[in-house]
């Protein structure tokens, strides 16, 4: 009688899910696997919520321009919470760099993984630098007279110096093709993509491409289209309720890494077949007295 394996459990990086077909469906699935939420939850990260803070600024629009001020304007909701989101994705990228470090002694491009989100970390770091004006709106000290001349709103920061702001418009414009066209290109790759894989750790997921479409489309509209004077108003200040969107994109592209590399830190067990389940019973009970 030949004698049963005694590779009881045998732990294995995770595959990506299964791809079942092209159909909306089985693509949806797939999202749903990679995020480890439930369908419904996907839908609500992916659809919804870019959705609602659209929405949420056309129907203050509506309300007056008082309260589209309030919602648009200088320090109004939409700035404050772009910096909130900008700041929550700030902080999960310290967790995602660790863990890529952490891995990077079994996977050898996983260190230089990690150098590339320390970069990102500096560069959310100066966006949410620039929306506070380095301080200046925390702590109101005074503008000097050298920014306030090239400053269009005599405050501390680049973005508001002549010219500045409208190569900005343009890189806005970048993100946007850049979040929508490679989930594209690589979306089979994606589905069976490893937390570990270039494709995963680069490439936005393709659940969140509702974000960056509607952030290009939008971006270049603006950039190629001067809207006529009686909507003039409406129409630019829109661009900080699309500059959220663009937060909270950044914020949910984190956290999907952030959840995606915690799974690195359970993995998974694959029975091997060959043993029947009361060897698998005495080897679990050996395992623990151990």
């Amino acid at each position: 009688m030949k004698q049963a394996s005694i590779s009881a459990a045998v732990p294995r990086p995770a595959a990506g899910p299964e791809f079942s077909g092209w159909s909306v469906k089985s693509i949806l699935a797939a999202g749903a696997r990679a995020w480890n939420f439930s369908l419904r939850q996907t839908m609500f990260i992916s659809l919804i919520v870019p959705a609602l803070v659209m929405l949420a600024g056309a129907a203050t629009a509506l309300m007056g321009k008082e309260v589209y001020k309030w919602f648009t304007g200088e320090d109004g909701a939409a700035e404050n919470l772009q910096v909130l989101f900008f700041a929550l994705a700030w902080i999960l990228c310290f967790p995602v760099i660790a863990r890529l470090w952490k891995a990077g002694a079994q996977a050898g491009q996983a260190k230089l993984f990690a150098v590339m989100y320390l970069v990102l970390s500096l560069g959310l770091g100066f966006i949410i630098g620039e929306e506070l004006s380095w301080g200046q709106r925390i702590f109101g000290w005074e503008t000097s007279k050298e920014m306030k001349a090239i400053n269009k709103q005599e405050e501390t920061n680049l973005h508001n110096i002549e010219g500045v702001g409208d190569k900005i418009k343009w890189i806005h414009v970048l993100m946007g093709a850049y979040g929508t066209i490679l989930p594209l290109i690589f979306l089979r790759a994606q589905i069976s993509a490893r937390p570990l894989d270039a494709v995963s750790l680069l490439v936005p997921h393709f659940t969140l491409l509702p974000y960056f479409f509607s952030t290009l489309v939008w971006r270049l509209q603006a950039n190629l289209w001067k809207p006529p004077k009686s909507l003039y108003f409406v129409i630019t200040e829109y661009s900080e309720v699309m500059e959220l969107v663009l937060a909270v994109a950044f914020f949910v592209f984190l956290l999907f890494q952030f959840r995606s590399l915690k799974s690195l830190e359970k993995p998974a067990i694959v029975e091997d077949p060959v043993l029947n389940s009361t060897q698998r019973v005495n080897l679990a009970g050996n395992h623990r007295a151990r």
